[in-house]
């Protein structure tokens, strides 16, 4: 049974006029209670049989897996699990933080058998502290039943310890120049070597590499510490250097997942505060956010595509869960709010009064429409690996479900203009 309020709204309206009756004898009482415990119970036995079954045979054997083989399983198995538990209770967030809890999981099991693989091959252990973060939907706390790699490594070479003789060997056969031989260098080799095997074991365990190559192995998403900061520098202050715009508003969503702490939290306020120091690529941001189109047309029509595979479809990602997000990231650093949810940060925009209560309530929906629509078509088509999940019909939802469609994009142009009208006179968003 579904751990859904309904059960006491349901109650409720079986019982309301038994609890009215004044003249009711304490059995009967007693009954009229008795019922509500049965409903219940049942419901929270079901919730019980579930988390102990994702703690028992998902959880508890990634942290003890052997091997990338028994990963792969577990991730598989959880996906399964978290389709079902959908399907029955219709929960976008739950679907978020259970694969949040299992992929976060995945990720930190993979990097200590990466580890344990360097220094089996006679590398050693990591010569220096280091963070890896999760970008992206990952990031963003927002998973769902597909997912690809989207991370960044930070490492401190100040606190290179050690390297091995296998590791300097193998830096000179790669380089050829011994006067390079630098523990820097070497910290640098070393998790060059990590971040490429990191990459590959993840995807073993059923990560897709990014087609956008936001991954550690891209020598732009790899870096010391200083590395990171002189990066966001060029960039955001010289307007120079490897860091492209996009990288930046990809940065924004930027999530610890495994690692020292200590580097995210040195890190991610420099970043944070010096974009929000840089008035013009934050307006270039957020002009950029208000102007990307939904898929309603100005008198509020679906713009579906006009031929090819995808006729009559559109796009749910690029013009209807792109725009949302990117708007209310931007709302939302330019208010000093660097959450990475967007439920959160449209509840942190609320509670900070930059929306009001209406507004919330209506992109909190909007975001769940999108998100359901987008987890029912990889539900769906999970069976057809080469079909576009982000495209759907909409006169093929049914009246309801168009409704709620048209609303959420609806929602999301009321966003961006409301957005827009602060930039427009001048005022802080």
């Amino acid at each position: 049974m579904p751990l859904k309020f309904s059960i006491i709204e349901q109650y409720v309206a079986d019982y309301h006029e038994k609890m009215k009756d004044k003249t009711l004898l304490r059995h009967e009482r007693y009954q009229v209670f008795a019922s509500l415990r049965d409903r219940l119970q049942t419901t929270l036995q079901d919730y019980e049989a579930f988390e102990n079954e994702l703690s028992t045979l998902v959880i508890n054997r990634i942290d003890n897996a052997a091997g990338y083989d028994e990963l792969q399983e577990c991730h598989a198995r959880a996906i399964t699990g978290v389709e079902s538990f959908f399907l029955e209770e219709g929960s976008v967030p739950d679907v978020h933080d259970l694969f949040r809890i299992i992929r976060d999981r995945i990720t930190r099991r993979v990097l200590q058998l990466v580890e344990e693989e360097m220094e089996k091959e006679g590398y050693g252990r990591p010569p220096a502290d280091y963070v890896w973060l999760g970008l992206g939907s990952e990031g963003r706390d927002e998973q769902t039943m597909l997912t690809d790699q989207d991370n960044m490594i930070i490492y401190d070479e100040e606190g290179t310890v050690s390297v091995t003789d296998t590791l300097k060997r193998s830096y000179t056969k790669t380089d050829g120049d011994t006067r390079e031989l630098t523990p820097a260098k070497l910290c640098d080799y070393y998790f060059e070597i990590f971040s490429h095997k990191a990459v590959e074991r993840l995807h073993q365990v059923g990560f897709e590499k990014c087609k956008g190559g936001v991954m550690p192995s891209n020598e732009r998403w790899r870096g010391s510490l200083t590395d990171w900061y002189k990066r966001i520098e060029e960039r955001l202050t010289y307007d120079k250097g490897i860091f492209e715009p996009l990288d930046i508003i990809i940065l924004t969503d930027a999530r610890r997942i495994s690692g020292n702490r200590n580097l995210a939290e040195r890190f991610l306020p420099f970043f944070f505060n010096t974009l929000k120091d840089n008035k013009q690529v934050m307006k270039d941001f957020i002009q950029s956010a208000v102007l990307m189109p939904t898929a309603l047309s100005f008198f509020g029509n679906f713009k579906t595509e006009k031929s090819g595979e995808n006729k009559d479809k559109i796009n749910i990602k690029l013009a209807g869960w792109a725009p949302l997000i990117m708007t209310i990231r931007m709302a939302a650093l330019s208010n000093g709010i660097y959450e990475t949810n967007t439920l959160q940060r449209i509840k942190l925009l609320a509670e900070k009064n930059i929306i009001k209560k209406e507004m919330e309530e209506q992109l909190i929906d909007a975001y769940l429409v999108l998100v359901r629509f987008r987890i029912m078509n990889q539900i769906n088509y999970r069976e057809s690996p080469g079909h576009n999940m982000s495209f759907l019909r909409p006169d093929m939802l049914g009246p309801e479900a168009e409704e709620e469609l048209r609303r959420a994009m609806k929602t999301i142009e009321a966003l961006q203009k409301y957005v827009e009208g602060m930039l427009l006179f001048g005022q802080p968003i």
